[in-house]
């Protein structure tokens, strides 16, 4: 007898970006679909046909303007699954870049973006998992 599960799933990349000891965190805006007002990386749903570097540094691009040769993949982190209402389960593919510059222009993604170091981690109300990841990042310095 095959048990059917009712969960489903979506695979997202969420890119860190670190430049001197410190990581790019952005606040998301009331008009995205969730988690609206939280701190986050820089994220995107996986489109068919696509790997998962590309869409990473694609969704970069689209959210910080931000371009490819201004970073350096650093670290693919292990992949974090988040339970998101009683049946999703978005599965995260965390990429950790080093960016030559802090210069970022938003989209309409999100309101406002910081640099932060270590120390201030604890003073924002992140996405769920993504304290997590920034941690680990923050240890790769």
């Amino acid at each position: 007898m095959k048990i059917q599960s009712k969960n489903k799933s979506s695979l997202i990349v969420t890119s860190v970006l670190g430049n001197d000891n410190k990581i790019l965190i952005l606040n998301r805006s009331l008009s995205t679909k969730t988690l609206q007002n939280k701190w986050a990386g820089i994220s995107g749903y996986m489109e068919p046909s696509e790997d998962l570097l590309s869409r990473a540094l694609l969704e970069i691009y689209e959210e910080t303007k931000i371009e490819k040769h201004q970073l350096i993949l650093h670290k693919i982190l292990d992949q974090v699954s988040i339970y998101f209402e009683p049946d999703t389960i978005f599965l995260i593919q965390p990429f950790y870049f080093l960016s030559s510059t802090q210069k970022v222009i938003l989209n309409w993604e999100h309101i406002e973006y910081r640099w932060i170091g270590l120390p201030d981690v604890d003073k924002y109300e992140f996405v769920p998992r993504f304290k997590e990841i920034l941690k680990i990042c923050f240890g790769r310095f």
